[in-house]
């Protein structure tokens, strides 16, 4: 069973649980708050599923373009998961094998100081 994460989407997450390379579930949830969101939205797919964290095999992720946060947020936890779980990752779709993947953001970040600067 393979998880696959897609947060591109500024408020946007997709989630799909893939075997013998076709989708066999799917979840998606639109929220300002995709950190927050997103192991949540994870957990109830797996369970909705009867799949438990070890079953899974392999994490895929798209890595963008995308939106700065969301993208980060995706890549991070899959990150984060593949290395917590010793299992392994890869960018979807087509993908190889990584030990990290690294986000493609769709332009440069704008950080700017916080108004309270002066």
């Amino acid at each position: 069973m393979q998880l696959v994460i897609d947060t591109t989407q500024p408020g946007h997450i997709k989630l799909e649980l893939w075997t013998a390379g076709r989708a066999v579930a799917k979840a998606e949830k639109y929220t300002p708050k995709i950190s927050e969101s997103l192991l949540v939205e994870t957990a109830k797919l797996l369970k909705k599923q009867g799949v438990k964290l070890r079953d899974l095999e392999k994490i895929l992720v798209n890595p963008g373009p995308g939106g700065f946060s969301s993208t980060r947020t995706g890549i991070a936890t899959a990150n984060a998961l593949s290395y917590a779980l010793g299992i392994p990752l890869a960018e979807f779709p087509g993908g190889k094998i990584k030990t990290i993947v690294v986000p493609k953001y769709d332009k440069e970040p704008n950080i700017t100081r916080p108004k309270s600067w002066k």
